[in-house]
């Protein structure tokens, strides 16, 4: 079976967690390490839910996992910008109220530890010594530590076969009005990757949100009887009780999206995303609107060039049934 080759980037908090255990159990995934940084939480404690994750999927000792940025590369500076008028960088992370009630996983404290290597040097090693086009990221958190890597060395740019993104959104948002959260962490390494010539396609919130996964889908899970598939049942159930809190037509639903498996679902099943268009987006990176992702979506005779895919449709039985086969057949 020939692999894929990932490199997974992640803020570890629940639907970051379920993703980092398909690319760890699906067996299509050469998962050559994984990359944190601050978002959901700060990055000490991003980091080690990840490392509670890879315990979790029996992966200690063959799944690495690489400390990243702390901060975001620029947006925190000014002291009067949206991101700096709520106490939530560095020591408290980039938390959607709701969006996870604890510091750590329902798992247990990783007996195993972060390479000693930070993740932007291993990222620049790790792509230089491959061949040209050969590893995908998936990028599921703030993009930080692809924005300073792309600023450090733009040999880079030639390695990287693909960049996944789960973020941004065109009428779905959740950070502000205008933005969705993972942008908003760091609006500015989005830009830099769109203006790198690197393949990009976005997941955004309009695709994730056409792909629920609801309490009776969880429990079969749970019915699969490992501990991973008992993570998602119960960060799905969290999930579900953080979005009905907010969300009166999601709560009435009794279900909640997973973003970033469907992000990574597509590297390796691009059918779970039947609708991936060529596009032209930037971001807004100053004012009330910052960490928007603006689609010129203008019909006109000469289009924009095209510097990156937006997906705009998901099959949610796909994308359910492939979790499904993916936790069942790591049972072995």
């Amino acid at each position: 079976m020939e692999k894929t080759k990932i490199i997974m980037d992640v803020d570890t908090g629940t639907d970051d967690a379920c993703a980092l255990a398909l690319a760890m159990l699906d067996p299509h995934f050469d998962l050559l390490g994984i990359t944190t940084v601050n978002g959901n939480l700060e990055v000490r404690l991003t980091t080690d839910n990840t490392l509670r994750v890879v315990e979790c999927c029996g992966k200690a000792g063959q799944v690495k996992v690489y400390r990243g940025a702390d901060l975001p590369m620029v947006c925190t500076l000014d002291p009067n910008s949206l991101q700096s008028l709520e106490p939530i960088p560095h020591r408290e992370g980039m938390k959607i109220k709701g969006a996870i009630h604890s510091d750590h996983l329902p798992l247990p404290a990783p007996a195993i530890h972060e390479e000693r290597q930070r993740a932007v040097p291993w990222l620049i090693d790790t792509l230089l010594a491959a061949g040209d086009h050969e590893i995908t990221i998936v990028a599921v958190g703030p993009l930080t530590n692809i924005g300073l890597a792309l600023r450090s060395d733009e040999r880079i740019i030639a390695k990287i076969k693909e960049v996944v993104i789960m973020g941004g959104g065109d009428r779905i948002t959740n950070a502000s009005p205008a933005a969705e959260f993972n942008i908003f962490g760091d609006p500015e390494a989005l830009e830099i990757l769109l203006q790198s010539g690197i393949k990009t396609t976005i997941v955004p919130l309009d695709a994730t949100h056409q792909a629920l996964i609801n309490e009776a889908q969880a429990a079969d899970l749970l019915a699969i009887g490992t501990a991973p598939a008992k993570l998602f049942h119960d960060t799905i159930m969290e999930r579900i009780a953080a979005y009905g809190r907010r969300d009166s037509d999601m709560g009435a639903l009794k279900a909640t999206p997973l973003h970033d498996p469907l992000a990574l679902c597509y590297v390796i099943h691009p059918e779970v995303l039947p609708e991936v268009v060529p596009a032209n987006c930037h971001v807004v990176l100053q004012g009330h609107a910052t960490g928007r992702t603006v689609v010129d979506w203008r019909e006109r005779y000469e289009k924009p060039p095209v510097n990156c895919y937006w997906a705009c449709k998901a099959d949610r039985k796909f994308f359910l049934g492939w979790i499904t086969d993916v936790l069942t057949a790591a049972k072995g």
